[in-house]
């Protein structure tokens, strides 16, 4: 499989995910409309000005939108190639009001000033009057909850038809309840939440595929999606060239824990789980975040659910093992503050899939236990204070 990347829930991303994604937006803005990458050239392709190329009937309601959501994610990506499309699950447990990135007209940017927030407003362009869009006055109190239901009953549905006309009922519902431009396909595009609630459009339909594998039907895998191109071709895209998110290069990872700051080594963090993840739990991935290398090489070694795990605990038939990530060690503290290391990130990750996977074939509970042990080259514990992990991110598709 080639180089997968994760779109997260945009409640889950770090402060600088956030503002990675903030600042690509903001560049986009500025483009202007004779470059393909600009907000208002990728914006008015779902609606005005004319031509109108969206499609909300059938086929192609979930096929043409997915190459939508890949070429605003192409272009956000050419900014910052680290950004990938956050996505709103308003379809999941009591909601109400839009994310909170996305509430309030300011924000405190890297620099520490406050600016406008490119997520609360979106420019229209001159030739449709100008200025910001809109979303309606009462926002904050509306709730999304029957909507959640809906979208959670289309997951049931037995064929790819039934699911794209039953989750269509709940997609048109959010643009409605968000009101003000959002409400009329004409101009719901120059919202910036309208791509994080169609990444959950796309997500949802991702999850019945995984539940529901199979090719699309020939009308949907044969439409031509425009005015999306091929790789290096004229033709346009064909539905079955976006049938998976796999072959386009991207999961979503349907739950996310962000554990920051990391309490301390070996000491058992609790990982609360809904019991809806676990029907739908297809892999696990675990992010030790760091913001230097270490001086001495460190392995860590994940655990699930081991009390007082140590340097002596077995990995070897252990079922509470869950894997193991090395920091490659750089030995000399001139190299860890050299001006090509300084200020980068050295995040590392390790599949832990199958040893959660175990856990919940034979326990119905929903929580998990994890513990990490950071081990030095010569497999005895490290101490805390020479352990640079700052944080933990636990991804889950």
């Amino acid at each position: 499989m080639s180089h997968i990347s994760y779109r997260r829930n945009i409640n889950c991303l770090t402060t600088n995910q956030l503002h990675d994604f903030r600042e690509a937006l903001i560049e986009l803005y500025a483009l202007p409309v004779s470059d393909g990458h600009s907000y208002e050239r990728i914006a008015g392709l779902h609606g005005s000005p004319s031509p109108s190329y969206c499609i909300h009937g059938y086929p192609g309601f979930l096929t043409w939108h997915r190459a939508y959501l890949d070429a605003y994610e192409e272009a956000l990506r050419c900014v910052n190639s680290d950004v990938t499309l956050p996505f709103w699950n308003w379809s999941f447990g009591p909601s109400t009001g839009v994310p909170a990135a996305c509430r309030n007209a300011t924000y405190v940017n890297r620099a520490g000033n406050t600016v406008d927030n490119p997520l609360y407003a979106g420019p229209i362009p001159m030739a449709l009057g100008g200025g910001m869009t809109s979303r309606r006055a009462d926002i904050d109190t509306i709730s999304f909850d029957d909507l959640a239901t809906s979208a959670q009953s289309a997951l049931t549905q037995a064929s790819f038809s039934t699911f794209q006309s039953a989750i269509n009922g709940p997609h048109g519902g959010v643009h409605v309840r968000v009101g003000g431009n959002m409400s009329s396909v004409a101009m719901a595009g120059y919202d910036p939440i309208f791509y994080l609630h169609h990444a959950n459009i796309d997500r949802l339909w991702a999850i019945w595929q995984n539940s529901h594998p199979g090719a699309l039907p020939s009308n949907e895998a044969n439409l031509e999606l425009e005015p999306f191109n091929k790789p290096y071709s004229t033709d346009w895209q064909l539905g079955s060239e976006v049938e998976t998110t796999d072959m386009m290069g991207y999961r979503y990872a349907n739950f996310c824990f962000i554990i920051w700051p990391w309490p301390r080594l070996r000491e058992l963090v609790f990982v609360k789980l809904e019991r809806e993840i676990i029907p739908q739990f297809r892999s696990a991935r675990l992010t030790l975040k760091a913001d230097s290398m270490p001086m001495r090489s460190t392995e860590f070694r994940i655990f699930i659910n081991k009390d007082k795990a140590s340097a002596k605990t077995r990995t070897q038939d252990n079922p509470e093992f869950a894997g193991a990530v090395t920091l490659f060690g750089m030995g000399d503290k001139k190299l860890i503050s050299d001006r090509r290391n300084k200020g980068k990130s050295f995040d590392v990750s390790v599949d832990i899939s199958c040893a959660i996977k175990q856990h919940f074939d034979g326990n119905n509970g929903e929580e998990l236990a994890l513990s990490v042990v950071a081990v030095d080259e010569n497999g005895k514990a490290m101490p805390d204070e020479q352990v640079n992990i700052k944080g933990l991110e636990l991804l889950i598709d």
